[in-house]
């Protein structure tokens, strides 16, 4: 019963069980497409958009190691708006473009690691409590790390699930319950961290699923 129960939640999480698709919802579109529209009229190109998210993520890591854990919410927040329009806006202005894409990849690794370094610089002084931010920094670029390694492979993996919006979302929450506990965020970035390492335990899995079903290849350029 149990390996039955476990499979149907590989199952559907394997389908893509993220936060993210939210933003994929037509609603949604519909609203960042008009946002991209207006934004387009005033000259700002994508790219700028994507290094404009870098403002409010280097903020909210600077709040984060003073403690000003509210102010740090609402800037990684504020970096995840901007993050969201930089594709509708290329798409407004057909100016999709590969650099664009690796810019926009390149940055996200930035806001990533910003309020969690902030947090480890807040726990510095505390002993032990830093290594939670620390473990959660790590494991995040781990799921990071095996999605593009595997699109470097070309080997196709399906949505899956702790994607980079999720992170980000329960790193903001747990930020916030600060206000409740400063027990609480160091909880919340534990559970952040924990699920990261599961997530990118599942997609190893996942590729070797798809990398046994594809065969073997001998290619020399496959070498770790």
């Amino acid at each position: 019963m149990s390996e039955s129960w476990a499979s149907r939640l590989l199952a559907s999480l394997e389908r893509g069980a993220s936060l993210q698709d939210i933003a994929r919802s037509a609603s949604f579109v519909s609203v960042l497409g008009k946002a991209a529209a207006v934004l387009a009229r005033t000259g700002i190109t994508p790219n700028m958009m994507t290094l404009l998210s870098l403002v409010p993520a280097l903020l909210s890591g600077v709040f984060a190691a003073y403690g000003a854990l509210g102010w740090a919410t609402l800037f990684l927040l504020l970096s995840g708006v901007f993050d969201m329009l930089d594709g509708p806006l290329a798409r407004s202005t057909g100016t999709v473009s590969r650099y664009g894409a690796l810019l926009d990849s390149t940055v996200d690794r930035i806001t990533d690691a910003a309020p969690l370094l902030g947090l480890i610089v807040l726990y510095a002084t505390s002993g032990w409590m830093a290594v939670v931010p620390a473990f959660t920094l790590l494991a995040a670029y781990t799921v990071s790390y095996v999605r593009a390694r595997c699109e470097g492979l070309k080997v196709q993996l399906p949505p899956l699930w702790m994607r980079r919006g999720d992170r980000m979302v329960l790193i903001a929450v747990a930020m916030l319950l600060s206000f409740l506990s400063p027990a609480f965020t160091l909880i919340g970035i534990a559970l952040t961290g924990i699920l990261s390492v599961l997530a990118a335990a599942d997609a190893l899995r996942v590729a070797r699923n798809v990398i046994d079903a594809r065969g073997p290849d001998t290619r020399p350029d496959l070498a770790p």
